[in-house]
């Protein structure tokens, strides 16, 4: 075992030695864990611990916990490993990303369970092209849902917010449509948004993906 996962082990052991609870906001209940890939080079007591992590929460709060006490350069190896060991690599992403605070490393992780997760995309559309509002959630297995809720008037932004799933109704006033329609009117808005000076909420990021090939003039 290289020095990186021995050092994710040490910190994982002192999390639950000391009845850790790192309270990662987003998570909800456990799911059974699911079967390695075939085609995926798996082996090893580490190995077996990104596993458990799919239905075991202590042991995802020992992961979040032990990345957090790494150096910038050991994170980067644990993620890789990560990406190596895991069978669906999803729930661990979206946990180191929780405690990630580098703005680099956040995107990073960002496009990691993008490109490697397993992640669904649903959208929600209300008003015109000029005033309006719209929903894009963001949906992770075994994680609470997270939205990107924008409003705009007279066809400018005005209200960005990062939501929780305990902080939206998705059974409200908003049609449920295609991701790429949202899109279609809320990438320019964000663009220009964004060229006026316009802030964005922390964690933007995240959504990176349902504006990948979007509207940039």
């Amino acid at each position: 075992m290289n020095e990186v996962k021995w050092n994710t082990f040490h910190y994982m052991h002192k999390a639950w030695s000391k009845g850790f609870r790192y309270g990662i906001g987003f998570l909800v209940k456990p799911e059974r864990p699911g079967i390695a890939s075939a085609d995926r080079p798996r082996r090893g007591p580490f190995s077996s611990l990104l596993d458990q992590i799919l239905y075991d929460r202590t042991a995802l709060d020992g992961l979040a916990f032990a990345y957090a006490e790494l150096t910038g350069p050991e994170r980067h190896a644990l993620v890789g490993a990560v990406l190596q060991d895991a069978a669906d690599p999803t729930r661990a992403l979206a946990a180191l990303l929780a405690v990630e605070e580098e703005p680099r490393a956040r995107r990073h992780l960002a496009g990691l369970i993008q490109r490697h997760g397993r992640v669904e995309q649903s959208a929600f559309l209300g008003g015109t092209e000029a005033e309006g509002e719209a929903r894009l959630l963001l949906s992770v297995p075994s994680l609470d849902p997270q939205s990107l809720f924008v409003t705009w008037k007279e066809c400018k932004i005005m209200h960005i917010e990062i939501e929780s799933r305990r902080s939206f109704d998705i059974e409200g006033s908003l049609a449920s449509v295609r991701v790429s329609e949202v899109i279609a009117t809320v990438a320019p808005l964000l663009w220009q948004h964004i060229r006026a000076g316009g802030d964005l909420p922390e964690g933007v990021e995240r959504f990176a993906g349902f504006f990948s090939g979007a509207y940039s003039p």
